[in-house]
This record gives structure tokens, sequence and C-alpha cells, in this order.
């Protein structure tokens, strides 16, 4: 007995010294012994956990599911990571969930069979991995700009640059630089500039590609500058700046109206037929569908353009080319 002592006093404190949250729960599935680690990731302490259901720590719509996968295991234990091919949620004293992994040990103590967890909150992993998903697209949309010859950069809502294409370095127009920061070089259009960074997180980037006039000053050209919100960033915080100029006439391709706007081909095609200055009859004539259905389309168009009439449609895809 005395030896058994020993060794639980020597687990106890490797348990406490441990880098990650270590918990034990009994055979009837309630927590025995949390060390410092825990405490601190669910906001607890220990006191008010010790004796307490393991499902506690889980949200309230994954506890029964949760009893029925504790129970599985106590009927065939085996030392193994928790939730293969599924995320695991924490739940925070306060309500907050995060993501978290779990690693099953099973072991006797001198009050009879029970398991040890270990917790590790992967909050920081999956953002970094979120984070690198996100500039890996970031970085073929502005390929794809690039190859279209649009100067473009992706931006976070307070103006930071996270990445840009040569084009958008080499810009020589009223976009200036200060710090890691882009800024319009008018007082005012900066302004509108802000107000549009600032609503990205508002904004759907299936539902509205928002574009604002900046006029010409001194030596530079006027032009439109074009944010879309980033599909797949993080709290939708992202955005991506595409410039274009007005410094000449004719109706962008069909391909390229599509990429800008993010419209689809059907969309795309529709606008462009406007833009040349067709009616939605002819238009929808030389597509072969009703005019109804050309109109229907026209009106999704507008939605992610920003436009609301035909006329302010047709002026914007006959003045946009390339910069």
């Amino acid at each position: 007995m005395a030896d058994r002592k020993r060794i639980e006093d020597k687990f106890r404190i490797l348990f406490e010294a441990a880098p990650n949250g270590v918990m034990t729960v009994d055979a009837a599935g309630c927590i025995v012994l949390v060390n410092a680690q825990m405490e601190t990731m669910f906001g607890y302490a220990r006191e008010d956990l010790i004796g307490q259901p393991v499902e506690v720590l889980v949200p309230q719509r994954f506890r029964r599911n949760h009893v029925a996968l504790r129970k599985g295991f106590a009927a065939a234990p085996r030392m193994r990571p928790m939730g293969t091919n599924r995320d695991l949620i924490g739940l925070h004293k306060d309500g907050t969930e995060f993501p978290i992994e779990v690693g099953l040990n099973p072991t006797g103590m001198s009050r009879g069979d029970a398991v040890i967890a270990t917790v590790v909150d992967i909050t920081e992993r999956n953002r970094a991995k979120d984070e690198a998903n996100i500039h890996a697209y970031a970085r073929e949309k502005l390929q794809v700009f690039q190859q279209l010859g649009m100067p473009a950069a992706v931006l976070r809502q307070d103006g930071q640059v996270i990445l840009t294409n040569s084009l958008f370095k080499n810009l020589d127009s009223q976009f200036v630089f200060k710090g890691d920061r882009v800024e319009v070089a008018d007082p005012t259009a900066n302004e509108l500039f802000k107000q549009e960074l600032a609503c990205l997180d508002r904004r759907n980037h299936d539902e509205i590609v928002y574009s604002r006039p900046v006029l010409a000053e001194r030596d530079h050209s006027p032009l439109i500058f074009h944010l879309l919100p980033m599909e797949g960033s993080i709290g939708r915080t992202l955005g991506v700046l595409v410039v274009t100029t007005l410094d000449a006439l004719g109706v962008p391709l069909t391909s390229l109206v599509e990429k800008l706007f993010a419209l689809a081909p059907a969309e795309a095609r529709v606008a462009a037929l406007i833009g040349s200055g067709l009616s939605p009859r002819r238009a929808a004539e030389q597509i072969g569908i009703s005019e109804k259905n050309l109109r229907t389309t026209l009106q999704h168009v507008f939605a992610k353009i920003g436009v609301s009439r035909q006329s302010e449609l047709a002026v914007l895809l006959t003045k946009l080319t390339l910069g």
C-alpha cells in the first residue's frame, strides 16, 4: 500500500506539471482529478469540476452522444485518440466553445479503474491552418487578376496589405502606401474606401462586389476600385481590391466581366450584351431565352455589381478597361 501511495504521489506531480490539460475520469464518468492547465483552459477552479460528470465540459447538443461514446469506451478501454475523423469541441465556463484534441488512456488507481484524458486546445493550430489556406487561395486569386492585367491586392478591414500582385506594386495611381497599409490619396475617396473595408465582414461574398470611382488628379488617370469580399476568409474580414482605369472605351470580354465581378457565366454574358448597348429584348433574342428570364438575370447582375439601372451598367462596362 505504501509503494502504491508513493507511485500515486509521483503520478500527481507529473500530472500537475504536464504542459497540456490532463484529467482523470472514473468508471461512472465523473471527474476525479484535473491539473492547472485544465483550470486555465476551461475557466473552472478544480474544486468546481471534481465530482462533476465529464459532460460539463461538452456543449449541450453533444452531451447525450458523448455519454454513449464514453460508455462504449468503458466497455472496451484502450489507449487511443478521441474523435478520430471528427472535430471535438470543448465548452468554457463562460459558454465559449473551442476546438480540442483528446487522448484517452485507461489506468488503475487505488479507488478503481479510471481513464486519463489529455486535452489540447487547438484553436491557434486551426487558425494557423486556416490562415495558410486563405493565403494560398488569395495567391491564386491575385494570379488570375495578374493574368488579366489587373492590379490587385488582398487587404484586411483596416487597410493592411496582406498580399499583392506585381501590377499593384507598380501601380502609379491615387492609391498610396503608408507602412503596411494602403489608402486613397484623395481624402473624400479614402473615407469611402475605409467605409467599404469596414463592411467586409457584413457582406456575403456571393452577394455583392462594391465599386467606387476615383477622379482624375494631376497626372493620374481616373479609375474605379472594386472591393470583393473574399470567399473563405475568417470572419469575412479580408477583401480583394482590384483597380481598373477609365481612360479608354470598349466593352470588356465576357470572361473578364465574369472574373471581375464574380458573376456566373450566364450573368456575365447578359452583362456584356447590355453593356454593348443591346436592349433586353435584343439581348434575350441573341442568347435564345425569354426577355423575362433575361431581366431576372439582369437583376442578379445589378445586385452583384452594385448598380440599379441598365444605363449605369452600360456606362460602367463601356468604360472599364485594363489599366
